[in-house]
Parts: C-alpha cells; structure tokens; sequence
C-alpha cells in the first residue's frame, strides 16, 4: 500500500487544513454530546445549595475580545470553580473561589496566581463580582441559602412571575435575554459595566448534586509555581 505523505506547498496546506476542519468539526459535535440531555433540570422549590454545568462566554474590552465555552461548579454561599475549555474541551484555566480568597490555575504552564476573589473577577470579566453572586446571577434565583451574601446591595428588577429579569450594583448591570422553558433559570445574561461588556449563555445546569472529589481544594496546586499578575498575564498571552 503506498504510503501517503504530506508535502510542503500551498496543496499540501490546503489539505492539512481540510483535515483539521473536518477533525475541529466532529469534536465541536462531540462537545455538544457531552451537554446533550435536559440543558437545565428544574431548581428545588426549596433552596438552591449547589449548582453546575456549562455555558459559553463572549467578553467585548477595550483591550479585545474573548469568546470561550467553561463549566462550572458553585457551593453557597461563598465556593465556586470554573474552568475554561479550549476547543477540543481540554483544561485551559481553572479558577477556585472560597471564602473570599481566590486561586487562577494554568496546569499546562505549571503556574498559578492567588489574591481576593473580586480582583479576580475584574481581572478577567472587568468587574468585581463574587462567587455566590455569579452563582445566582447563572441560576436566577437570589432568595434562600447564604442570599445575605452581598444581594442587600443589589437593585433587581421582578417580573410578574417572580423572576429576576436583571440587576444593578456599583456600575455593573446585567439583564436576562432569555430563560429556559417552564423554568426561571436564565438561558442568556447580558451583563456591561464601563469599559466592558458580554454574554453569557447557559448550555447546560443541574443543582444539589453531590459533591465528587476535592474540587476547591489545594490539591489543584501540586507541581505548580506561584507568579505575579504580570507573569501570568504573559503566559496568558502565550496561549493565544
């Protein structure tokens, strides 16, 4: 059997980036696989004490644009861990929110950052949010468990239904563009604040499922190096 192989020239690249296409397409379908079944099981009548899913997320600054899909994991009133996905799904960062501290992870530069978990929030979102205020801004629902956790300060606007529709704190305003069928949980969340602005859609989201394994906890860190801001901006930078 003659072996095929790829030659340089602009034929060669042609079919190089054919096959990537095709490769690239198939694994955005297997993507969509992974968050096939009910996007969104409907919260407890009760209280809401967990959360997660996925959602993508396309982030407009004076400094450029991002777009990325991530997952999520929330405990209220005050934990939480989002990862950011690449388009094949590998881990790009993880960042861990808990009790006010935070943790940025790069497992494939084997470095990490820690401070307050509003500076990180504004460093990559442009806004100082909290973790148990993203949390409820993705489930939609700002009354029960640790909902004393900063909604005091918070302007939300009802509708007649008892859902929020949006939000205002300190400059920051969101606004739900869509919920999901039979259910106040928001599908799309527009959020802006000066400087910045994006979206937020909600692929899919499950609540009060157990917990599986030390998701917020200092094992994340084995084998990486601390860094500066600065540091960790550059290899950032790098992965673009």
């Amino acid at each position: 059997m003659e072996r095929e192989t790829w030659r340089a020239g602009p034929a060669g690249t042609t079919r190089r980036a054919l096959r990537i296409s095709i490769v690239a397409h198939f694994v955005l379908v297997a993507l969509q696989a992974c968050v096939s079944g009910p996007p969104v099981l409907s919260p407890p009548p009760t209280q809401i004490d967990a959360l997660d899913g996925y959602g993508s997320l396309s982030l407009r600054r004076e400094s450029g644009s991002v777009k990325t899909r991530f997952s999520f994991r929330f405990i209220l009133p005050s934990t939480g861990r989002i990862e950011a996905l690449d388009v094949f799904g590998r881990t790009l960062a993880i960042l861990i929110f808990k009790e006010g501290d935070s943790w940025l992870a790069l497992p494939s530069r084997h470095a990490y950052w820690t401070g307050p978990e509003e500076e990180l929030m504004e460093k990559f979102l442009g806004f100082g949010l909290k973790a148990g205020e993203l949390a409820r801004l993705l489930c939609g629902r700002w009354t029960g468990s640790g909902a004393s956790s900063g909604v005091g300060e918070w302007n939300l606007d009802w509708d007649a239904r008892g859902r929020v529709l949006g939000g205002e704190r300190d400059g920051f305003r969101f606004d739900v563009g869509e919920f999901f069928g039979g259910a106040s949980v928001p599908r799309t969340v527009a959020f802006s604040r000066a400087g910045s602005s994006g979206r937020v859609r909600v692929l899919k989201i499950q609540f009060n499922r157990p917990l599986l394994g030390d998701l917020f906890g200092p094992s994340i860190l084995k084998g990486l190096e601390p860094k500066t801001w600065p540091e960790i901006e550059d290899l950032l930078q790098d992965e673009d």
